[in-house]
C-alpha cells in the first residue's frame, strides 16, 4: 500500500491527504458537538478546519501564495467569526455570534498557521519571509483579537448575543487585553519558527539527497566509462601482443618461402632446407601464439589493466636469449644483424624489459618486411639513465619522411601500426622513440625507456 501511494504525483497525494484531514476533523467536530467538549463557538473550528484543508492541499503546490493568503485571511476570518464582526458586518452564513472571550479558543487553532509555515518553507519560500507572513499573523490574530471584540460590543445589541461568558466581557480595548496570554503568545511564536525552521530542514535534506542521487548517477556513469576504457586497453594490448609475437615468425616463414620458390628448380637442396627450417620456426609459432594466448586467458582483469597500463602486457617471459634468436631469424632470411645486448643472462621481468623486447621485435620485423635491407645493428645500452635501444638498418627505401610517427598515428588503412605500437609501449611506461635516418642509409628506430622501478 506505502508503494502504491508513492507512486502516486505529488498534487494527488497532497489531495487525498487533505482530504483525509477533513474527513478525520470534522467528524471530530461532529462527535463533540453534543458533549460536554464542545467548543464556545464551534463555527470557529470549522473554519479552521476549512483553511486546514486547503493549505494541506495545495501549499506545497503554490507554496507562496497560500502563505500570503492563510496568513493575512484565517486570522481576519478567525476574527470575524470568533467575535461577531461578521454579524455586525451582515454576514449571517455562520449564525448568531457567540462570544466566549477575547482569545484564542483553542491552541489547536493555530494548526493552519503552523502547517503553511511548514509546508511553504519545505517547498523554497525562503525562512525569513515565511517567519514574518506566520509570525505576523500569529501576532495580529492574538493582539487584534481583543479590539474586535471591543468593536463589536460598543455597537451590537446584546440582546441577540448568546452565551454567558460575553456579559463579563469588559468593553474597553485596555481590560480586553488582559485576556492575552503572553506565556501562550510566546510559545505560540516559538512553536511556529521551529515548524518554519523544519520546514527549511526538510528543504535542505530533500536537496542534499537529489544532490547525492545525481553524484551516485555520474559515478555510475564514469565507472560504466572506466569499464569501456578499461575493455578498450584490454583489447589493444591482446592485439598489440599478438601481433609482435606472430608477426615477427610469419613473416620470417613467409619471406623463407618465398625465397626458396625462387631458386626451387635450380636447387632444390636450399627448398629442402627452407621447408625443415620452415617448419621449425611454424611450430616456434605455434609455441609462442598458444603461450600468448595461454597467458592472456589466466590473467585478472585487474592484471590486464595493469599490463596495459605498463606497456610490458602479460605475455610470455622472454630472455636474452630470446633477442638473439630474432636475430638468427633474420639471417635465415638474408638479412645480416649483429647485436650487442647487455650482458646479463636472466629473464627479463620488468616492465621496462618487457617493452624493450617487444620494441626490438617488431623494429627487426619491420626491417624485414618493409626495409629490403640487407644488414642491420641492433645495440640495448643498460645503464643507471635507463633503457637506449637502438635499431639500424641499411634498407633501400633510404631515409624516413619527416613526421613519420605522425603520419603513421593519422593513418587510417591500417599500415603504420608497427610504429604506432612501438610508440605506445614506449610512452606507457614513461620513455620516448625516435625514428629518424641511420648511419647505414636506411632507418634508425632509438627509444630511450626509464630506469627500472
Amino acid at each position: 500500500m506505502w508503494s502504491s501511494w508513492r507512486r502516486l504525483p505529488q498534487t494527488q497525494q497532497d489531495v487525498l491527504l487533505a482530504a483525509l484531514i477533513g474527513l478525520g476533523w470534522f467528524t471530530a467536530l461532529s462527535m463533540i458537538n453534543d458533549s460536554a467538549l464542545r467548543p464556545q463557538n464551534p463555527t470557529v473550528s470549522v473554519v479552521t478546519g476549512i483553511f486546514l484543508v486547503v493549505t494541506v492541499a495545495f501549499a506545497r503546490r503554490f507554496p507562496r501564495t497560500l502563505l500570503v493568503a492563510v496568513s493575512v485571511l484565517y486570522p481576519f476570518l478567525y476574527a470575524a467569526v470568533g467575535t461577531g464582526l461578521a454579524a455586525q458586518l451582515g454576514l449571517t452564513i455562520f449564525g448568531q455570534p457567540e462570544i466566549s472571550d477575547a482569545a484564542l479558543q483553542s491552541e489547536i487553532h493555530l494548526v493552519p498557521l503552523l502547517v503553511v509555515g511548514y509546508l511553504a518553507a519545505s517547498s523554497g519560500v525562503r525562512r525569513f519571509t515565511c517567519l514574518f507572513f506566520t509570525m505576523g499573523s500569529l501576532a495580529g490574530l492574538m493582539i487584534g483579537l481583543p479590539t474586535v471584540v471591543a468593536i463589536v460590543l460598543g455597537h451590537a445589541n446584546r440582546d441577540i448575543l448568546r452565551g454567558d461568558r460575553y456579559q463579563k466581557l469588559p468593553s474597553d480595548v485596555p481590560s480586553l487585553y488582559s485576556y492575552i496570554d503572553v506565556s501562550l503568545f510566546v510559545f505560540a511564536e516559538a512553536l511556529i519558527c521551529g515548524m518554519v525552521l523544519l520546514g527549511a530542514d526538510a528543504l535542505r535534506r530533500r536537496k542534499n539527497v537529489a544532490l547525492l542521487e545525481q553524484r551516485n548517477a555520474e559515478l555510475v556513469r564514469l565507472r560504466a566509462v572506466e569499464a569501456e576504457r578499461a575493455a578498450v586497453a584490454e583489447r589493444t594490448r591482446i592485439a598489440r601482443d599478438l601481433h609482435d609475437v606472430i608477426s615477427h615468425h610469419v613473416s620470417a616463414v613467409v619471406i623463407r618461402a618465398q625465397a626458396a620458390d625462387r631458386v626451387a628448380d635450380q636447387r632444390p637442396e636450399v627448398l629442402r632446407e627452407a621447408i625443415r627450417w620452415i617448419i621449425a620456426s611454424g611450430k616456434e609459432a605455434l609455441t609462442a601464439m598458444r603461450e600468448t594466448v595461454r597467458v592472456l586467458n589466466t590473467a585478472s582483469p585487474a592484471t590486464g589493466e595493469t599490463a596495459a597500463g605498463s606497456g610490458g602486457g602479460t605475455a610470455p617471459v622472454p630472455d636474452l636469449a630470446d633477442v638473439a634468436r630474432m636475430g638468427d631469424r633474420l639471417k635465415a632470411v638474408g638479412v645480416d644483424v649483429t647485436m650487442q645486448l647487455p650482458s646479463r643472462q636472466r629473464q627479463l621481468t620488468s616492465a621496462t624489459d618487457l617493452t624493450a623486447v617487444r620494441i626490438i621485435q617488431e623494429a627487426l620485423t619491420n626491417v624485414m618486411v618493409h626495409a629490403k635491407a640487407t644488414a642491420a645493428q641492433v645495440t640495448w645500452q643498460s645503464g643507471p639513465q635507463g633503457e637506449l635501444l637502438t635499431i639500424d638498418d641499411n634498407g633501400s627505401g633510404g631515409p624516413p619522411p619527416v613526421n613519420v610517427l605522425e603520419t603513421a598515428r593519422r593513418s587510417e588503412s591500417g599500415r603504420g601500426n608497427g610504429l604506432t605500437g612501438m610508440r605506445e609501449r614506449a610512452t606507457a611506461v614513461g620513455g620516448t622513440l625516435a625514428v629518424a635516418a641511420g648511419p647505414l642509409g636506411g632507418w634508425r628506430v632509438q627509444a630511450w625507456l626509464p630506469p627500472q622501478s
